[in-house]
């Protein structure tokens, strides 16, 4: 039996078609994949069956009956679910209150029971080996596994027999996308049915009964999973062979041993509750790209926040300097000045103004670059012909300038933070997870991006989660645990398993 049935589905927004002609079935008690490149109107698509945006033509059957879903809370009733790319939780409120919101069991006709909805989802994690005890935690002590646990949970009170996931992985360390689809497969043995979004093949092949398809708003074929193999869905996402490394000239440098550092970090410690370092130091020449890798909580994301805001810090001690100037309290400006440029780890909080458009997100901090600026005033049409190239460049859709950051889709709005990133050609780059929430097209593209700077001799430090992606790209990764670097791998020496290994507190 098919829980879910798309018939002919299309949603427009004014003239735009975000979905055409959308045709899949989904089984009941099934993990069903859904990927496409950004853009291809997956979220869409969910957000359709979702109630958020309904569609325009067309028609969703749900269990065999046709369905006009006009809001979320209709869905819900219908035994439909959510948990959105970003999060939708009060990060001030307790895990119990965020669960039970607009569920909440009362005692009379007045008084909230509590104890009732407690003891609701201690029998529910029981029922379905969900380990899971922080109930009057606020959401903002919670890791990020744990409050996507949280929104699991949610659902689950609810009483939702079908479970739609937007990008669950993009976030997550290892250890926790393990104990995610370990979770997921005991729900589908209990009968639930799952929709996946993402980008992550491997992941979509590993765990998924059947795939989707989406290109340009229109489903391209359903396959199943054990059929199916990472050159088929990413040729079918993209309509042409996709190499999943780097296959560009690397440039060597000769004699790089030779060459002075342009930045230097000596013997840093941060004291931080959350991500301490200790006696950090490291170097990063011209020319190189030096991975950072490390399971998520060990000191990286404190790092990158010192490099990119030294001035937050005024307890941190060692030194960190620009070709050989001391760096300690420089705030982003000056930065700037010294050919800095950012990649940030959090595009949404510290990237984009999601309310404006692309032109205004591609100008944010280079409002007095020269080439956009004279005598005060902006050259709005150089701005404009400048995006329209990097739009061209990095496919970046819609196409439009004037489209609202807001609603365009993670992919794409990262693609325009790395666009802007690169355009003033920055001598050092603090690169953060370039290609989270990207589909395989846009990954290649962002891989030659950076090895193209590297091969311009440009400074590049990248933190990733992916270790397949610093492996890559990489010349040297230097490996953190416990806030400080318990290791460094050479280029030539790059070995998977040793350096999980150190990730996980073993020795070299």
């Amino acid at each position: 039996m098919n829980a879910i049935e798309f018939k002919n589905v299309s949603r427009r927004f004014e003239d735009f078609y975000a979905n055409r002609n959308l045709s899949f079935e989904v089984k009941a008690g099934t993990i069903h994949g859904l990927v496409g490149e950004n853009g291809a109107g997956k979220s869409t698509a969910m957000k359709a069956l979702f109630g958020i945006h309904p569609p325009t033509e067309g028609e969703i059957l749900i269990r065999g009956k046709t369905s006009s879903i006009k809001s979320p809370i209709h869905a819900m009733r219908l035994g439909i679910g959510m948990v959105h790319q970003h999060f939708m939780l009060a990060s001030s409120e307790t895990v119990l209150d965020n669960i039970i919101l607009g569920h909440e069991p009362r005692r009379g006709l007045i008084f909230l029971d509590r104890k009732k909805a407690l003891k609701s989802l201690q029998e529910i994690v029981s029922s379905y080996g969900l380990s899971f005890h922080k109930w009057e935690f606020p959401i903002a002590k919670l890791s990020v596994g744990e409050q996507q646990r949280v929104e699991i949970l949610k659902l689950l009170y609810q009483k939702s027999e079908v479970l739609i996931l937007d990008e669950p992985t993009a976030v997550l360390t290892p250890q926790e996308v393990r104990e995610l689809f370990q979770n997921l497969k005991r729900l589908k043995e209990e009968g639930k049915t799952i929709l996946l979004i993402s980008h992550k093949l491997k992941e979509v092949l590993e765990f998924t009964d059947s795939v989707t398809v989406m290109r340009r708003g229109e489903g391209v074929g359903t396959v199943k999973t054990k059929e199916a193999t990472e050159d088929l869905l990413a040729r079918m996402m993209v309509g042409r062979e996709v190499s999943f490394t780097y296959q560009g000239e690397r440039k060597m440098i000769a004699h790089p041993e030779h060459l002075k550092p342009l930045v230097r970090v000596e013997r840093l410690t941060i004291e931080s509750q959350t991500e301490p370092l200790r006696d950090v130091s490291f170097e990063l020449k011209p020319g190189e790209i030096v991975g950072i890798a490390g399971v998520q909580g060990n000191g990286q994301t404190e790092l990158l926040k010192y490099l990119s805001h030294p001035d937050r810090f005024p307890k941190a001690s060692g030194e960190y300097m620009i070709r050989g100037k001391h760096m300690q309290m420089a705030g982003p400006l000056e930065l700037r000045r010294q050919k800095v440029g950012l990649i940030p780890e959090d595009r949404l909080e510290e990237g984009l103004l999601l309310r404006q458009d692309m032109r205004e997100n591609f100008l944010l901090g280079q409002h007095h670059d020269p080439r956009y600026s004279e005598y005060g005033m902006l050259k709005r049409s150089r701005v404009t012909a400048e995006l329209e190239s990097k739009i061209s460049e990095y496919d970046i859709r819609p196409t439009n300038p004037s489209a609202l950051l807001g609603k365009m889709s993670g992919g794409n709005q990262q693609k325009l933070v790395i666009a802007r990133a690169l355009d003033p050609s920055p001598e050092i780059l603090w690169v953060a997870h370039p290609t989270r929430g990207v589909d395989v097209g846009a990954i290649e593209k962002i891989h030659e991006a950076l090895v193209r700077e590297r091969n311009l001799g440009r400074a590049i430090l990248l933190f990733s989660s992916e270790l397949d992606e610093l492996i890559d790209l990489s010349d040297r990764i230097l490996v953190f645990f416990g806030g400080s670097i318990k290791a460094e791998f050479q280029r030539r020496d790059f070995d998977p398993w040793k350096i999980g290994k150190v990730m996980g507190g073993g020795s070299a």
